[in-house]
Order: structure tokens, then sequence, then C-alpha cells
């Protein structure tokens, strides 16, 4: 009770102003506060979080409970000693990331810690996050910590000098769980030799209930990781229930649930797979899933106390023992669940209680197995006299018996004899079972070859799949090089086949399969090898090549058949494949960088519009892998802030003022300069990284708009592009409305835009979306209208605002009389709709003249202004207001 009055005595102290003061008569620092601030969304940065004002006020010790998001730790230190070099320790070793940031020369450089960042990495090689702190005499610093994990936010922060950090004799708490783990293992031989002896499953039990214990000691110490292994933030709860799994095998054997209480014993087998069950949530980051093991551990370990009584009173023999394990088990574990809960403070009693309290019950359990041992002992001793005993009472029994037995052979001896002449009856009939035998054998012979052919042949096409393949290319390579001539492989991939099987379904996909088959069969010669290597990827193996016109003409071919229509019962479907080749000895001289080549071209022949073939070329490998290097690039590219916005104004032609801004994506690449979307949004949506890209446009363009408004500035509407991965995203309305409230972001300021060939694929599910946007109070608009062939019915369902006119239309008016007519219909079609309009692309004048003639109001290009900074921006926009 002193202890919390002091603690918070010592909080309201210090909520003003919580700062360490370092002095010189002190080595060690471990009672002082610190600040705690939780980022739910962890999408702040240091730049963020050293603009807010922390407010809550933590002890250096502290429990928080289970969050999902980022801890924050905010520590002031001021320095009036004569030492520089200190060190900040953590004595948790569970958390994913754990990173000090240092403000130097207005740089902030970060100390990587935590379970992702291996020993090698880190400042301070220890187990435990440990950083490296320079502060001079007279000095004063802020530091932030930005921590994650999937556990509990609990840990206890101190603060040492470096000479006594890293002094030899100074005893860490990993030296104490390394001796704990020292005896568990003495008591792990003993329990081996017990089970060697014995042989009772029991023991098998209690080994493996001690040796999980001690991997949840090594996840708990951080000492794994000096062997190498990787980082598992959760996996100090997944060995949690592995521990407790074989807890309940082990009580289950031990009190005899089988024969003395059956419908408990299949309730504990129950739970049994109920706890490994845990392990695979908790292992998968399954939400409450570590609550939902706390509560139902603690609901187990009452009946498991109520079931030991029982045991008692029943008259089981080490029962009693057993029930004062539990009992000293059971409060040391409530107290370690609640403190990672944050129902409890977090002290060392609290949280190392469960360590004591597990080793007393371990203890009492070797006890009790070695009573068991004994016991199982003096009955395995009395069951082999009595055998003894058994024998020699027989001998004279096994004599008698030996005398009739041998009158009953005398008497088989004859019968024998008259067997003999029975078995030349039976010699015609092992004659004709040899035959039978050898037409099995013959069957067998022809089963044999029928699985060869099916190991070797795809089974839906019948084609050599890419075992048999592989052989044949080598085979071919061989052939080729002996006979001095070429050889091409043709790699084959089907165009959008998997919009076949999503749509109309697998059945129709493997039948369109078969007649792409057939088609290619007739496309080649009787010598060429035809094979399916997976799904829609088809090879063919060229050999005998003379001229590169023969491989050009088949390329051709293979096109020309497949311009024809497949018709699958009411479905016409018109199928177009993209061809990439790689040649021998041109190319390569080994079957694998063939095939890698060939593929090579193959994307280059998809990257080219597909239905195409081309030769491989070695800068198509330069491409590839430029290509790789720009997605690892991207990867990285959030993280080193190397994105940024540029704002294009939307003006009103009427009054030549500004009403709008598009936010367009610009990179600024390390190596290759600043890139526009096209160069990288495909990398994006392939790498997935279009939804985290995505989200951080939204939180920096709405920030910023906020902004502007906050200093009297008026952009105007802010216009948005969202990709179909965002649209069709679970939780997109959740994040627009998040972000607005966040900003203070009104939903009128904002017009999301959707490319209209993105509006045609899944239209159904894009309308209920866009209802949902839309009675938010968000404008929404179709951008690069007049590409993607809206139709009129699907126009008048979507609940949009604004179409915007695509760039090709406007660059050649008022020239082209075909896009003149393209932008009139337009124009018309929104009028109809009542519907506004705003052309993009605009360069000149005689092309604002033309849109001020047919009264599309607004427009948007280069003609007003080239794409722009926020502050570039900011300066237009105080001109408006001047």
């Amino acid at each position: 009770m002193f202890r919390e009055i002091f603690i918070v005595l010592l909080l309201s102290a210090v909520t003003s102003y919580a700062t360490v003061t370092l002095s010189n008569k002190t080595d060690t620092y471990d009672h002082f506060t610190l600040r705690y601030f939780y980022d739910e969304s962890s999408t702040l940065g240091i730049h963020d979080i050293e603009k807010i004002h922390f407010t809550k006020v933590i002890p250096n010790q502290f429990s928080q409970g289970y969050y999902s998001g980022t801890a924050w730790f905010k520590l002031n230190m001021t320095n009036h000693s004569d030492s520089e070099e200190y060190v900040l320790y953590f004595t948790e070793p569970f958390w994913s990331t754990l990173d000090l940031y240092t403000k130097m020369n207005d740089t902030w450089n970060i100390q990587k810690n935590g379970l992702k960042a291996s020993l090698q990495e880190r400042s301070i090689q220890n187990y435990n996050p440990a950083y490296k702190l320079h502060i001079l005499p007279g000095e004063s610093a802020t530091y932030y910590i930005r921590g994650q994990t999937l556990s509990g936010h609990i840990g206890e922060f101190k603060i040492f000098t470096e000479d006594e950090f890293f002094r030899p004799n100074r005893i860490d708490i990993t030296d104490i769980y390394i001796i704990y783990t020292s005896i568990l293992f003495i008591i792990v031989l003993f329990s081996v030799y017990n089970l060697i002896i014995i042989k009772n499953r029991i023991f098998a039990y209690y080994i493996a209930y001690i040796l999980s214990f001690i991997v949840f000691i090594a996840m708990k110490s951080g000492f794994y990781l000096e062997f190498g292994f990787p980082g598992w933030s959760q996996g100090l709860h997944v060995v949690g229930t592995i521990v407790v799994f074989f807890l309940v095998l082990f009580s289950g054997r031990f009190l005899e649930l089988s024969t003395r209480m059956p419908m408990i014993d299949k309730l504990f087998k129950v739970s049994a797979a109920i706890f490994l069950l845990f392990a695979l949530l908790i292992s998968q980051d399954t939400p409450f899933a570590c609550l939902a093991f706390n509560i139902y551990a603690s609901m187990f370990f009452t009946l498991l106390l109520v079931v030991a009584i029982k045991a008692l009173y029943q008259g089981l023999i080490g029962a009693k023992y057993y029930l004062i394990a539990l009992i000293i088990y059971m409060p040391a574990m409530g107290m370690m669940t609640l403190t990672f809960n944050g129902v409890m403070d977090n002290t060392d009693i609290h949280r190392y209680a469960f360590l004591a309290g597990s080793f007393i019950e371990i203890l009492f359990f070797t006890l009790i197995l070695t009573s068991k041992y004994n016991e199982l002992n003096l009955k395995k001793i009395h069951r082999q006299k009595q055998l003894l005993k058994a024998r020699k009472s027989n001998e004279k029994f096994l004599e008698s018996k030996i005398q009739e037995k041998t009158s009953d052979l005398m008497k088989i001896n004859q019968q024998l004899l008259k067997k003999t002449e029975e078995l030349e009856i039976t010699k015609e009939q092992l004659t004709r079972d040899i035959l039978e035998r050898a037409e099995a054998e013959k069957e067998v012979e022809k089963q044999k070859n029928v699985l060869h052919h099916q190991a070797n042949h795809d089974s839906l096409t019948g084609l050599p799949n890419r075992a048999l393949f592989s052989s044949r290319l080598k085979q071919g390579i061989k052939k080729a090089k002996s006979k001095e001539k070429g050889l091409a492989l043709f790699f084959i991939d089907l165009d959008k086949f998997k919009e076949i099987n999503d749509s109309l379904g697998h059945d129709v996909g493997d039948r369109v399969l078969k007649i792409i088959t057939n088609i290619l069969k007739h496309s080649i010669r009787k010598e060429d090898t035809l094979s399916r290597l997976a799904g829609d990827e088809f090879t063919i193996i060229m050999e005998d090549v003379t001229y590169a016109e023969d491989v050009s003409n088949l390329g051709h071919a293979i096109l020309n058949m497949f311009a024809e229509p497949i018709r699958i019962d009411e479905h016409v479907l018109y199928i177009t494949c993209s061809i990439g080749i790689s040649l021998y000895p041109q190319d390569a001289d080994n079957e694998k960088d063939l095939l890698k080549y060939a593929d090579t071209a193959m994307y280059r022949a998809k990257e080219s519009g597909r239905n195409n073939f081309q030769f491989y070329r070695p800068e198509m490998t330069k491409h590839a892998l430029e290509q790789m290097q720009l997605k690892t690039s991207l990867r990285q590219a959030i993280d080193n802030e190397e994105f940024m916005i540029h704002y294009q104004p939307q003006i009103d032609i009427s009054t030549n003022t500004l009403v709008g801004i598009e936010a367009l994506l610009r990179w600024r690449h390390p190596t290759k300069g600043l890139l526009i979307p096209k160069k990288f949004i495909a990398l994006a949506e392939e790498t997935g990284m279009i939804l985290e890209i995505d989200d951080w446009v939204m939180y920096t363009t709405m920030k910023q708009v906020s902004k502007w408004h906050n200093d009297g500035l008026d952009p105007g509407i802010l216009a948005l592009n969202i990709s179909m991965t965002q649209l069709e995203s679970p939780n997109f309305i959740y994040r627009i409305q998040n972000t607005m409230d966040i900003y203070g972001f009104k939903p009128e300021w904002l017009e999301l835009e959707i490319t209209e060939g993105h509006m045609m694929k899944n239209a159904m599910e894009i309308i209920n979306k866009l209802k949902q946007v839309s009675q938010l109070g968000i404008n929404i608009s179709i951008d690069d209208f007049g590409t993607g062939y809206s139709s009129l019915s699907l126009l008048k369902r979507l609940p949009i605002n604004r179409l915007k006119i695509d760039k090709s239309f406007i660059e050649d008016i008022p020239e082209d009389e075909e896009d003149l007519t393209i932008i009139k219909s337009i124009i018309a079609l929104a009028k109809s709709l009542n519907l506004k309009v705003i052309a993009e692309g605009v360069e000149t004048i005689e092309q604002i003249n033309f849109l001020k003639s047919k009264n599309c109001k607004y427009v948007q290009g280069h003609y007003y202004f080239y794409p722009m900074d926020a502050d570039e921006l900011k300066e237009i926009l105080l001109k408006k207001n001047a």
C-alpha cells in the first residue's frame, strides 16, 4: 500500500516535467519516469511525434496492457555528472522493434533494436535492447523510443554508466535464466533415466513439459538469439500455450483420469486440442487470441484444481503434493497474466513470481514422479516374482506336455506321408498357378508403364509435363550440338486466361486448355516437342533449326491459328497468347538459361501489348534486373521519405479562377531522379505496396489541404486518384473517415477520381462502394472519360458528380474533327445527366476557346499551370487572397 501511494505522489510531482538527472553519486538508474504516447494507426513518424505533446507519464517499470499499434516513449535527461557515455537498457526481449531516436545537428539518428534487428546489427550486441547514449556534462537531451510488439506493452527501462554496464562481474537477469535452465536440464536428465527404466508415458509428458518450459525461458530471456535464430515477437505466447498443452497431458496421466474420471479425461483431451489451436491463432497474429488464451487458461486451471482435490479424496498417491504444487503455481501465473494485461503494476515480484512458482512446482512434480517411479518399479519387481514362481510351478506340467507332444508328432509324421501323396496331385495345380503368375507380371508391367506415363505427362492435356520437358530439352541440346544445328525454345503464355477461370469457371478453363493444346499440336512439326509446364504455360522445342526465318514463321503460324474464336457451349471466346523465344547456341548452351531467357522474352511480349512474339535479347535481362531493383527500391521509398506530392490547379475558364487541385504522386528516386506514377504504379500493384502508397497520399494531401484552410487559404476541391485495390479493400470507407477526423478535413473538400476502365471491371461492386462514399458527402468523378466504353445505363446508376475528358481527345483539337465530335458528345451527355465536365491536358488558347464555346467550364493543363509542389502552390494561393 505504501509503495502505491509513493508512486502516485512521485508521478504527480513529475507530471509537468519528467527528467532523469545524472550525477556522480550513482552508476545505475532504475527509478525514474518517462512519457508515453500510443499511436493506434502506427502511421506517425519521428517528425510528427516531436510535435506532439506527451501527456501521459509512466514509471520506468511499466505495464500498459495489450495493444496492436505503436508505443512512443519520450525520455528527458540532464547530465550533472562527469561521465559522458551511458547505456539505456530495456529488460524485455519480445518487442518486434524498439528503436531509439537521437537528434544531432537537426538530424535524427536511429539505433535499431528489437527482434527485427539481429544481434550483429545492434549498436550494443545484447539479448535485451540496449542503446549507447552520449551526453556531455552540463547538457540536456531528449530521446524518443518507438516500440512495436504483439505482446503486452510491458517492460522496464534502466540507465547505466558505460563502465557499470560493461563491468565483467555485473549479474544480468539472463545469467539467472541460464542457471535456472541448467537446473531444469538436470531434472530432464533424471526424468529421462526414469523413462528408460520404467517406460511409462507419464515421464515422456513430463520431459516434454520441462523442455517446452526451457524454450519458454529462452524466449523470455532472449538467449535464443545468441544462436542466430530470427526474432519472433509472438513466440513467447506460442511457446506458453505449448507449455500448458504438455501440462494438460501430464496432469491427465498423473491423476489417472482415464480410469478415475472418464468424462473429465475427455474434457482434458479437448482442452489440449484447444491450447494447440490457441498456439496456431497466436502465431497468425489473430486479434484477441492472447487474451482469449489467458481467459481459457484461467478457467482450465480452476477446473484442474477441483479435479486435483477430488483425486486427493479418492486416495490417489501423490495427489496431496500435486495439489500443493498447483496452489503455488496458480497465483504466480495469475500475477504474470494480470501484469501482461496491464491490470497489475509491473513489478519484479509480479513478473518473476511466475518463474519462482513454476520452479517450485517442477520440484514438487519431480518429487511426486520419484514416488511414482518407486511405486511403478515395485510393481514391476512384484510382477517378475510372480512370473518366476509360476514358471517353477509349471515345469512338471511342461514335462508331461512334452511327452504328449512327442506322441502327437509321431501321429503327425504318419499324416505327412499321406500328405506327400496328395502333393503329387496338386502339382498340376501349381503349374497352372505359375502360368497365372506370369500373366499377372505382364499386367504389373503394363500398369508400371501407365504410371510412368502419368509421372511424365500432364493429366489434363496428355502433353509432356515439366519433368519430361526438361529431359527432352537436354536431349535436344545434345543432339543439336552433335549435328551442329540450332534449336529454338518457345515459351507460350495465354493472355488474361485467369479472367476465363474467374468468370466462367475452371471447367470451361480446362476445356479451353484442351482446345489450345489441339491448336498448338497442328501448328508444329512431328519432330517438335509440345509441353505444358503449368496452368496456361506451354513450351515448344523446335529442333534442327537452320534459318531464323523458320522460327519466325512458326511464331506467326501460332498467332494466326489463335485469331479464330473458340466456341464452348454458348460462349464465344477470343484467346490471344504472348510468346517468348530463345535460341541455341546464340542465347545459351544449357536448358536452364534457355528456359529463363524464353520466359524473359515472353514477359517482354506481354509488356509490348500481348498477342505477339519476341526473340530474347540480352538487354531484356538487364530490363528485368532493373525492374527487380526498382521493386526493391519501392519497398524502401516510404521509409526513406522519397515520395512527394505535386499539385496541378483546376481552373474555371469563365472567371480564370482556381477552383480545385489534383494531387499527383512523384517519386524522387535516389539514382533515377523524379519518376511519374506510370513508371512504378504497376510495380506497386504487383508487389502489394499500392495500398500503403495510396494511404500515404491520402494522409499527406488531406493534412496539407486542412492546414491551408486553417491558414485562411482556399485551394478548392482536392481531387485524389484511387486505385481498384484501394477501392476494393474492406476498410476503405473507415480509412477515409478516420483520416478526415484526424485532420479536420471536410467531405465537401474532397473529390475521388476513378478511371473509366476500372469502373467497367466489376460494375455492381463499384456502384455499391461509391454510393457509400457519396453518402459521406464526398464528390466522385470519372477520370479518362471516353476511353473505357461506359454504357449509358451504368453512368445513370453511378453516384458521380463530374466527368473528366481524357487528354488524348484534347491534344489534337481543333484540327482533329473526330476528337471534336467526341468532345461535343461527352459534354452533351454530361449535360443530359446533370454532371459537371472538366477537360485535362489543355495547353493552347485555341483549345481554351473551343471548350469555352461548348460550355465546358473547367479545365486543367499546362496552359495555366504545370504540376507544382506545396510551397509553390501556397504562393499562388497567397496571391489569390491578396
